[in-house]
């Protein structure tokens, strides 16, 4: 079930819960963005050091069905340890 925001009243969210349609995709897993051959760019927003991490390799260590979004959560910067980091997935080759 996904969380759609529908208004802000007086600071207060109201929130609205769906379910997921027959045609709406779920989130990518690393599994799934090894098998589809895309790159995961991630860069530092607090050094600007940018990598881009094998994506096999990451499956190995998070495990296939762990999910973009998630693996993301769990980045550190390797040059100045920030945990401000960010990320794209491309489906362009080099």
């Amino acid at each position: 079930m996904g969380l759609v925001v529908f208004g802000q009243i007086g600071g207060i969210a109201g929130i609205m819960r769906r379910k997921r349609s027959d045609g709406e995709s779920r989130p990518m897993t690393l599994g799934g963005a090894l098998a589809a051959r895309v790159r995961l760019i991630v860069w530092c927003k607090a050094c600007r050091h940018q990598a881009e991490p094998d994506v096999a390799d990451q499956v190995a260590r998070s495990g296939a069905d762990t999910t973009v979004i998630d693996w993301a959560s769990r980045l550190r910067c390797s040059a100045c340890d920030s945990r401000e980091v960010d990320f794209v997935v491309s489906g362009a080759t080099r």
